[in-house]
């Protein structure tokens, strides 16, 4: 367990009134597909199969190239390497990761819904436990985690639970779990270290309503780094696109390359990808 410092929640507190202007990755809650016709009743305790992938020990956090570098690069067809996404190699530590993005975890909820209280240093300390976990548990790489609670929630433990057909709950707005700290607009506060380890759990290994990070590793298939990108467009919209393209499909067209460029470093810097707002520039697909 690494315990963080009361330093870092003071910082973030001093920091926050400079925060507007750089918080171009914070405007709300990815769009999800209720995924309803495609996922059935599954197992809660999901992990990753192939070898090449599953990772059961993440006890190293200092397991990549540092910081990376905080920019956006768009990255647009199948999640290859071939096609331009990075290589593992590519990918920051996981513990220059939660450092960069500590800063957003302290003051995500009142940029959410400035009703929402902000976390507090135990809070984001239960994130940095529930994640290694869920990691050990299921096999999913640390960082993926992490990415996907950035851009699910950026680590609000009081997000709200959102339903577009199906309950998205907790810091990964998994598929209809039972973990929240904000379900109803019934706040915890504090939320307890053991709820925000079940929302990470349930995102992480399933639910028995829908697939958690574990199976959609599974369900991509390739058994290489494609693997992840696809896995997280896959959590984000039940299923990839025909054209095998991730920013083809429903829901967010810009969710597999936001994932990618957190992965390598992104923090802060302004969003490059366009496919959201104009799909024709990305060469988007709806099927």
């Amino acid at each position: 367990m690494v315990k963080l410092s009361v330093s870092s929640l003071v910082a973030g507190a001093a920091l926050a009134a400079a925060l507007p202007s750089y918080l171009t990755s914070l405007t709300g809650l990815s769009p999800r597909s209720s995924n309803s016709g495609q996922i059935a009743a599954r197992e809660t305790g999901g992990k990753v199969t192939n070898k090449n992938l599953a990772r059961f020990d993440n006890s190293n956090i200092e397991d990549g190239v540092g910081n990376g570098t905080d920019w956006y690069h768009l990255y647009l067809g199948n999640g290859s390497v071939a096609a331009g996404w990075p290589s593992k190699d590519k990918w920051v530590s996981f513990e220059s990761m939660f450092e960069n993005y500590k800063l957003q975890m302290y003051v995500a909820c009142q940029y959410l819904n400035w009703r929402l209280p902000n976390n507090d240093i135990d809070e984001v300390q239960a994130i940095w436990d529930g994640i290694q976990t869920a990691s050990d548990a299921t096999g999913v790489d640390h960082r993926l985690i992490l990415a996907i609670i950035m851009q699910e929630s950026h680590g609000c433990v009081r997000v709200n639970t959102t339903d577009l057909g199906v309950r998205n709950p907790g810091v990964m707005q998994n598929h209809n779990g039972k973990a929240s700290c904000n379900d109803n607009k019934k706040l915890t506060t504090p939320c307890p270290a053991a709820t925000i380890h079940e929302m990470i759990r349930e995102g992480t290994a399933g639910t028995t309503s829908g697939d958690g990070l574990a199976h959609c590793i599974n369900l991509s298939g390739n058994g290489d780094v494609s693997d992840y990108y696809r896995a997280a467009r896959i959590y984000n919209s039940g299923s990839l696109s025909k054209t095998g393209n991730l920013q083809s499909n429903i829901a967010t067209h810009c969710y597999a390359s936001d994932i990618a460029n957190r992965l390598t470093g992104w923090v802060y810097a302004p969003s490059a990808c366009t496919c959201d707002d104009d799909p024709k520039s990305c060469g988007v697909s709806n099927n």
